[in-house]
């Protein structure tokens, strides 16, 4: 058997061809500078897809196909994101949001790709209620690092993981993924601007390459992250097991504390844990299981739902 490692990427930024500060070049140079193994330049409504010499494609992480289907007419921005297309997929220009979403994850999927619903809360556009009325996107963004995107929700509206809760309870197999969603890589790096290095996915895959890494996407084989690594992941209906590597201060190598919740159908907590290796075995009352792990130092990450009806 193939041993596969973990690859860090991130689904959804922009360069000058639709609505970032910088060059494609650019923008791939800086995520390999940070420890990048793999990227999406997902373009507004443009598939873009650098091709190099072998000198300039060694600066720049693995590039993967992608492109933000960006529909503007209906009553709320309708975004989705289609990784692994093989062309450029024309968005809907339906009125009607619930419509527009479903007209572009098909128009996706029939270009060979996986569809992925974006911030849903970006402007207050959507809930989950719209989201369930469409069908066959594998994704869904629980982070997204644009300053406006209200990951949390407030005043009545619900958190995107909270969203993702509602989706899952209702078994919706939908996979939850953390992005940056970049546009800023010129000036200030600060909490209102939209930089990158906010959100990615870990993904575990045999090999460094497009196919192994949608395989894994599409497996629902990887986390989500602002910051937490998680060296070892075991799920299965057996048991959901983690191996949490600690953070530590460079000043003064202080490690960070960690808190993760197992959570199931309805948002429902199932067992919480301040062990560096928290476990839970399911149960088929459950639903679903997914771990939540909160850093001290603010970072989390989300593992992917293990269905214990199946």
């Amino acid at each position: 058997m193939t041993e596969k490692s973990w690859l860090k990427g991130n689904l959804h930024t922009h360069t000058t061809n639709s609505d970032g500060d910088e060059s494609p070049e650019h923008v791939a140079e800086w995520y390999h500078e940070h420890g990048y193994d793999w990227l999406c330049l997902s373009d507004h409504d443009h598939l873009t897809i650098l091709e190099g010499t072998a000198a300039e494609k060694a600066k720049w992480p693995l590039l993967v196909h992608g492109e933000e289907v960006t529909s503007r007419g209906a009553n709320g921005p309708v975004h989705v994101n289609g990784y692994g297309v093989t062309e450029v997929v024309k968005a809907s220009d339906s009125d009607d949001i619930v419509t527009a979403m479903r007209e572009n994850v098909e128009r996706i999927i029939a270009a060979g790709g996986m569809a992925s619903i974006n911030h849903p809360n970006f402007r207050w556009a959507f809930d989950g209620g719209a989201m369930m009325q469409v069908e066959g996107y594998k994704f869904m963004e629980v982070f997204n690092g644009h300053p406006e995107s209200h990951n949390e929700g407030g005043g009545g509206k619900t958190s995107t993981v909270g969203i993702w809760d509602r989706l899952l309870s209702q078994n919706r197999r939908v996979w939850g993924i953390a992005v940056d969603d970049a546009h800023h890589y010129t000036g200030e790096f600060t909490a209102n601007r939209s930089n990158p290095g906010r959100g990615w996915v870990q993904v575990r895959a045999s090999s460094l390459s497009q196919q192994d890494i949608y395989e894994a996407m599409s497996d629902g084989d990887f986390y989500a992250s602002t910051g937490v690594t998680i060296g070892g992941l075991t799920a299965s209906m057996s048991e959901i097991k983690l191996e949490i590597d600690p953070e530590t201060t460079p000043s003064d190598g202080i490690q960070a504390k960690y808190t993760t919740v197992f959570t199931g159908a309805n948002g429902r907590v199932l067992h919480e844990s301040i062990s560096n290796s928290p476990s839970y075995k399911p149960t088929r009352l459950d639903g679903y299981v997914r771990a939540t792990v909160y850093s001290s130092r603010g970072t989390r990450a989300w593992t992917q739902p293990v269905f214990t009806g199946d």
